[in-house]
């Protein structure tokens, strides 16, 4: 998920969509569009960051040992964070594009090792006051970047809001399928993109 959360970023994203397809092409206008529709996803699917990052170790003594509980609140993600409408599914559409076994292994990594609390305190760590007021977003960088766009991530910001934090976006591209899971999800489309991304960097190396 490529995004710039500075002030000027998100305002541009308000910008945008007022009139989008000054901002994006056309064909790629409902990746960011209507913005008020990605918002309210947004806060659908965001009350797990609420909680973790003010109360991780609550949900994570919920979860700890218990693996009705934990494969619930994982799968969930996996469901819902591959195609919204997914949610509507009796199975969730979970075997649509991931095996039994590849997302039991997802569970049991956290189950077995007892390590759902610990990798729920990133978000406690990341969001607190001494981190935020870092802002980080409003340094401008210019590393190569390259930003692969799922057509059904959770949240999307166009290249003009993401251009003033990576200000050298030298690969920006958009896909009709996939989602927040893209690597397990489309591993071969993923992987076509790194190496697009790399292919550039070393023709750059040699002009």
């Amino acid at each position: 998920m490529c995004m710039n959360n500075a002030p000027i970023g998100q305002l541009k994203n308000v910008i945008g969509s007022l009139a989008p397809t000054f901002v994006v092409d056309p064909e790629h206008v409902d990746y960011y569009f209507p913005f008020l529709d990605r918002m309210k996803l947004l806060l659908e699917e965001t009350g797990y960051m609420h909680i973790q990052a003010t109360k991780p170790d609550t949900i994570g003594a919920a979860l700890t040992g218990n693996p009705v509980g934990l494969a619930a609140y994982i799968l969930e993600k996996f469901s819902t964070w591959t195609n919204p409408t997914y949610r509507s599914l009796p199975d969730g559409g979970l075997e649509k594009y991931f095996s039994l076994d590849a997302l039991l292994d997802n569970i049991m990594i956290y189950y077995l090792t007892d390590t759902i609390t610990t990798s729920q305190r990133l978000y406690s760590e990341a969001f607190n006051i001494r981190e935020l007021t870092k802002d980080y977003d409003r340094t401008p960088t210019k590393v190569p970047a390259a930003c692969c766009k799922f057509r059904y991530e959770l949240f999307q910001q166009t290249d003009w809001a993401l251009k003033d934090h990576l200000q050298n976006l030298i690969q920006s591209n958009h896909y009709p399928d996939g989602g927040h899971f893209g690597a397990l999800q489309l591993p071969d489309v993923l992987y076509a993109d790194i190496v697009q991304f790399v292919n550039r960097l070393y023709r750059r190396e040699d002009q």
